[in-house]
């Protein structure tokens, strides 16, 4: 039984913790340069490594638009879905366009200045959090292998030391935790809310630890 509780939990963990490395909703923000999200129709979003913004033009969507926008937003990737402009564009290369920005004004103002800190402490932040949530979910499949594999009669896993499957169990959400810890440390202050992606990384994050420390300390 006590086997069964740890799979399932530790199988959550690893299911989670996909879905919320892949989410594209760990912030949502009122307002993107000239775009305001206070309108039904426009969604803000950004993931670890990126910014998306869905339903820029609700009434018309054409070639000839997205190729502005993605000339404009250097970088992006903006597409058609059915009438409604589509816009993903990566946190690096946000830095680097606003970057180049920066440096080609001789006396760049305080608000460009900020924008580029901002996009380029964020593009870290998202890099921090995306080593540490994969790194959690590479040790989650590895825990719900060595916890499964018995169950099913296989003794590939065996040979595995007692010691090398705690630390394992223990670093599956510990890397997530702290993945989503350095994130946030390192984001930019802003007026984002939290989004479901992120909820759900918290979420993978203490289901590993629960994990691991209910194979530790919980007698069979």
């Amino acid at each position: 039984m006590k086997q069964m509780i740890l799979s399932g939990m530790m199988g959550l963990c690893l299911l989670l913790g996909i879905l919320a490395a892949l989410g594209s909703s760990w912030l949502t923000a009122d307002e993107f340069m000239d775009i305001d999200a206070d309108d039904d129709e426009v969604e803000i979003s950004y993931s670890l490594n990126s910014l998306h913004v869905s339903d820029i033009d609700g009434d018309d969507c054409s070639s000839d638009e997205t190729k502005a926008m993605e000339k404009f937003f250097d970088g992006s990737e903006v597409e058609c879905d059915g009438d409604n402009m589509v816009m993903t564009w990566a946190l690096s290369e946000q830095c680097d366009m606003l970057t180049e920005a920066v440096d080609e004004v001789d006396d760049p103002s305080d608000e460009l200045v900020d924008s580029k800190d901002d996009a380029c402490d964020s593009a870290t932040a998202g890099t921090m959090g995306t080593i540490g949530m994969w790194g959690g979910v590479v040790c989650a499949l590895l825990a719900v292998l060595i916890l499964v594999l018995p169950m099913a009669g296989v003794d590939a896993l065996d040979a595995v030391p007692d010691i090398a499957k705690k630390v394992v169990a223990w670093a599956a959400g510990g890397l997530m935790l702290l993945g989503i810890l350095l994130w946030f440390m390192l984001l930019p202050d802003g007026d984002a809310s939290a989004g479901m992606s992120l909820w759900m990384a918290v979420v993978a994050a203490l289901l590993g630890l629960g994990a691991a420390g209910m194979d530790q300390f919980m007698p069979a």
